[in-house]
């Protein structure tokens, strides 16, 4: 077992090389379950932590296409992106170009790295191969990174277990309040946050924390 305080190194190194060898201003490896739940193996900064939770947020994203079709998706001028609206209407701090890769563990894609850059550009064909490369590279590590993540619910450095774990208890507590199933819970959390310009994080603690009543919202 990895000690706690090697956690964030251990994120740290598979995350490095993408910003040594690319053209990017920061990273986030994250590794997908069946049910396309987000853990976050490492982020490299609160950008690329909100560029992935945004996909926690929605249940959507340039990301679960990246997994879903195991190719990168090359996004070189966010403003002129004509591709996931939604997505890209929600707050985050001023990106031009989105980059994501893989994680291609043999025929199986188990996770993508999503790689920002600040001002928008292209990505050249070397640079395209380097990050398919690594994403193959660190596939199998990151996997089993966020397996003692998700086994010792540590935080690496970030806030991804307990913002998940907030959130499911929040579930819990909607799916009381309207007296529904927990798939509508979450999503009458989802529409909410959406609706409010405010992340899914910060409804869930505010229905754990009792500011929020959804059964309230229905008088």
């Amino acid at each position: 077992m990895i000690p706690a305080r090697e956690a964030p190194l251990a994120g740290e190194k598979l995350a490095s090389p993408f910003l040594d060898l690319l053209p990017i201003s920061g990273v986030v490896v994250s590794v997908l379950d069946q049910e396309n739940r987000l853990t976050r193996v490492h982020a490299s900064d609160e950008t690329a932590a909100r560029l992935e939770e945004i996909h926690f947020d929605l249940g959507e994203g340039p990301l679960f296409d990246c997994v879903g079709r195991a190719i990168p998706v090359l996004i070189p001028d966010v403003s002129a992106s004509e591709g996931w609206p939604i997505y890209f209407s929600q707050p985050a701090a001023a990106v031009g170009a989105i980059f994501i890769f893989p994680l291609a563990l043999g025929a199986v894609c188990i996770g993508a790295v999503l790689c920002y850059r600040s001002t928008p550009g292209e990505l050249d064909a070397s640079a395209i191969e380097t990050g398919v490369a690594l994403g193959r590279a660190i596939a199998g590590p990151a996997l089993r990174r966020a397996i003692v993540v998700a086994d010792n619910e540590e935080p690496d450095g970030q806030l991804p277990i307990e913002v998940r774990r907030e959130v499911h208890q929040a579930t819990g507590m909607v799916l009381l309040q309207l007296d529904t199933t927990a798939t509508d819970a979450f999503a009458s959390m989802r529409a909410y946050a959406f609706s409010r310009g405010v992340s899914l994080r910060e409804v869930a603690r505010d229905v754990v924390t009792r500011r929020l009543n959804f059964s309230a919202l229905e008088e």
